[in-house]
């Protein structure tokens, strides 16, 4: 991959993230408003429950797959194979979420309580099957990204300010926004035919048996971030109520569009650092010493701008309704130079280096740790405790990826002379 490349598929994605950051915001604050923080909270609540069958889905894939395909390039044969291998896996992944989340929802009360919402939420589990992004990353051909999510979510706008009224209208808030998923998977499946990308190939038990294992530890690693992530609205609706879980799921929603400027840029250098490290690992330890002094300085100033802004940012978002969400972002605001970094240290060096096996471990123990801490901190501080917790649980798993690297004797903290990406 070239200087152009990277430039070109930051750009791409970049257009991504805008749509991500720019389309919600224009309903947003719509939807706060509606729905109140009690609602807003039935919805988060909901939305993270899904989650985890999007995790389920996903397996990893976005990762394990985005690197084979970037080896794969100019093996169309070996692209086939990889596409309907994941593809198959992700269908059965799926069938697996969707029972799974069928079964909890008949058991357990809380969800119960929230099913029509529920029920609305499940499109995304099929949007989750079909967007290959993957695939598009891997090929190095992000601008079909960009198009599929502008496309989808640019839909979604019109639906909400005209069939979302009242704060009784949060099924339908999930059902358009989960559709969205869909609709972006059914138009990056037209873009595949309609260039050719792949062609039918059938696959076999054996090549659906190496995607997964391909995936696994990046699986468990994702699962395991969901645990301080995903899990946190989800143990403060069950320890708290709908209303704390909307003031920390707004919140959040800041915390993660402010997060999503640095994206880009990490997503489109992944395949071009993936491939030097296969080849010349000093080369692919050189740009990833660049993407750490690039992305920690831009992490380091949206993380100073959050705290900095936070009154205005949820006066202006959310209204008078949400003034506790204040001390939220506030606690949130250093999550961006923290995940910053440990994107560099983990995403960017642990996993192209084969450090999978230290990768899962960090954030399983990790995960574990965030969820010891909500059942302390969220009865003390409900969304406070929440958002309290995820920044302790951000800052061990820095810290722990710079000392596994410090021990491997990788020291990317010693820069040397920059040359030109």
């Amino acid at each position: 991959m070239s200087r152009n490349s990277i430039a070109r598929n930051t750009l791409a994605l970049g257009g991504v993230q805008v749509a991500n950051l720019i389309l919600p915001l224009v309903t947003l604050p719509y939807l706060l408003r509606v729905l109140g923080p009690e609602q807003f909270g039935v919805y988060g609540f909901s939305q993270a429950i899904l989650a985890y069958g999007v995790v389920l889905t996903e397996y990893g894939f976005n990762l394990s797959a985005t690197q084979r395909m970037a080896r794969a390039q100019g093996n169309q044969t070996e692209i086939n194979r990889i596409f309907w291998s994941v593809q198959a896996a992700k269908a059965l992944l799926a069938l697996c979420a969707l029972s799974l989340l069928t079964l909890a929802v008949c058991v357990v009360p809380q969800l119960w309580a929230v099913w029509p919402v529920m029920l609305a939420s499940t499109p995304v589990i099929l949007g989750a099957v079909l967007f290959p992004q993957w695939l598009f990353q891997g090929l190095e051909r992000m601008g079909f990204v960009t198009l599929c999510t502008i496309a989808a979510r640019a839909l979604s706008i019109p639906l909400i300010f005209w069939w979302v009224k009242t704060d009784q209208d949060t099924w339908r808030v999930a059902l358009i926004q989960t559709s969205v998923t869909v609709a972006a998977g059914l138009l990056a499946w037209g873009l595949i035919w309609h260039g050719r990308m792949v062609s039918w190939q059938r696959s076999s038990l054996a090549d659906i048996g190496v995607a997964m294992k391909d995936g696994w530890h990046i699986f468990i690693s994702t699962a395991a971030i969901s645990l301080y992530t995903t899990t946190n609205p989800v143990v403060l609706g069950f320890l708290s109520n709908h209303t704390a879980v909307g003031l920390f799921t707004a919140a959040d929603k800041i915390r993660q569009a402010s997060q999503s400027l640095f994206t880009p840029f990490s997503n489109a250098v992944y395949p071009r650092v993936s491939a030097l490290m296969a080849q010349d690992a000093s080369a692919g330890l050189a740009l990833v010493r660049k993407v750490l002094l690039i992305q920690g300085g831009l992490t380091l100033a949206i993380s100073c701008s959050l705290w900095l802004l936070a009154p205005w940012a949820v006066h202006f978002v959310m209204g008078q309704q949400y003034e506790g969400a204040v001390s939220v972002l506030r606690v949130l605001a250093a999550v961006p130079f923290l995940i910053g970094l440990s994107n560099v240290f983990g995403i960017q060096t642990m996993l192209p280096l084969g450090l999978k096996k230290h990768f899962s471990r960090i954030v399983m123990a990790s995960g574990l740790i965030n969820l010891a801490l909500l059942f302390v901190l969220v009865p003390l501080w409900q969304a406070d405790g929440a958002a309290a917790a995820v920044l302790l649980t951000e800052g061990l798993v820095t810290l722990t990826m710079a000392m596994v690297l410090r021990s491997a004797d990788i020291h990317l903290l010693h820069l040397p002379q920059l040359q030109k990406i």
